[in-house]
C-alpha cells in the first residue's frame, strides 16, 4: 500500500532481484519474511552468522599451533597465532584451519591480553568455507579476585554473540564459564587442583608426560577428576617448539552431550587458554 502511494510500479522496477522477491512475498502472503523483522534465521542460530558448526560434530580434536613468525617471536614480538586442526585419530590430516587477525602494534603492546578476531575454516589452509568465527575484546590482564573486565572470547562477534567463554572471579585457581547465547552457563573449565582447591595439580595426568589439562565440568557438578565431562589438554610440542617458540599442541575431548555450537564455544575456550597461559612462553 505504501509503495502504491509513492508510485509503487516505478519503484518496483528499480529494485534489485532480492527486493523484488521480498515485495512479491509481501503481496502474496500479507507480510515480509520473518527474518527481516529481527527473528534470527535458523542457519544463523546454528552457524554463527554464516558458519557451519556441524563440521565440529564429529570426533574429538587435535589442535596444533604452527611456528608461524618464529623469528619474529625470538626478537620479542608475538606473531599471529595460526592453527591446524585434525582429529585425534588422524593427527596428520588437518581438515580445519584457524588464523588470528590483529595488528602488529596490538600484539607488541598488549601481548597475550590483546584484542583479536579469528576465523576457523574448512581445509588445511586459508580460504575454505567458514566453520566458526571468534571475537576477543581487549580486557584487563587475567588475575585473581578481579571484580570486572574479565577475559572473554565470543563465538560470533561481541555485537551478535553466539555464546562465550569468560573468566570468573577466583581466588587461587583460574576458572572459566562456557555461556550459551541466552546467558545460561553450560560448562565450567578449570585445571585440576590439590590442597583443597588452593593449588593447581600439575601431576594430575602424570609427572613426566608433560600433559597440562584444563577439565570441563557440568555447571552444577564438582571439580574433581572423576566429575569431569571433557578436557582441553596441552601436550608436549617437541623440544625445539617448546624451547624457542610458543607453538603449542592440544587435545580437546568434548562432553558426550555437547551440541555442535557448544563444541564451537569450547574450541574458542582452547584459543583463549592458549593465549592467556602459553603465549610468550619462549620469553
Amino acid at each position: 500500500k505504501t509503495m502504491q502511494q509513492h508510485g509503487g510500479q516505478k519503484q518496483y522496477g528499480q529494485m534489485n532481484g532480492q527486493q523484488q522477491q521480498m515485495y512479491g512475498q509481501q503481496q502474496q502472503g500479507g507480510g515480509f519474511p520473518q527474518q527481516h523483522f529481527g527473528v534470527v534465521p535458523q542457519q544463523m542460530q546454528m552457524g554463527g552468522g554464516g558458519g557451519n558448526y556441524s563440521a565440529l560434530a564429529g570426533p574429538n580434536l587435535y589442535v596444533k599451533q604452527t611456528r608461524r613468525g618464529c623469528i619474529q617471536e625470538l626478537i620479542g614480538c608475538e606473531a599471529k597465532s595460526e592453527f591446524l586442526i585434525s582429529t585425534l585419530e588422524n593427527k596428520d590430516n588437518a581438515f580445519m584451519y584457524a588464523l588470528e587477525d590483529t595488528t602488529c602494534l596490538n600484539r607488541f603492546i598488549c601481548n597475550n591480553f590483546r584484542k583479536w578476531t579469528m576465523n576457523v575454516t574448512q581445509g588445511n589452509q586459508a580460504g575454505g568455507a567458514l566453520v566458526a568465527s571468534y571475537d576477543r575484546p581487549l580486557r584487563c590482564p587475567m588475575g585473581g579476585c578481579k571484580p570486572c573486565c574479565y577475559q572473554e572470547v565470543y563465538l560470533g562477534s561481541e555485537a551478535v554473540p553466539q555464546g562465550s567463554v569468560v573468566e570468573t572471579c577466583y581466588f587461587c585457581v583460574p576458572e572459566f564459564n562456557v555461556v550459551r547465547p541466552d546467558g545460561v552457563i553450560e560448562y565450567r573449565i578449570a585445571p585440576p587442583t590439590c590442597l583443597g582447591g588452593m593449588c593447581i595439580n600439575i601431576c594430575a595426568e602424570g609427572l613426566c608426560n608433560c600433559r597440562f589439562p584444563f577439565y570441563v565440568f557440568n555447571p552444577s557438578g564438582g571439580t574433581t577428576v572423576e566429575e569431569k565431562v571433557g578436557n582441553i589438554t596441552k601436550i608436549w610440542a617437541g623440544f625445539k617448539s617448546e624451547l624457542f617458540t610458543d607453538a603449542q599442541k592440544y587435545e580437546i575431548n568434548f562432553p558426550s552431550d555437547a551440541s555442535p555450537d557448544a563444541r564451537a564455544r569450547l574450541l574458542g575456550g582452547l584459543f583463549l587458554i592458549n593465549q592467556l597461559f602459553y603465549e610468550g612462553a619462549e620469553n
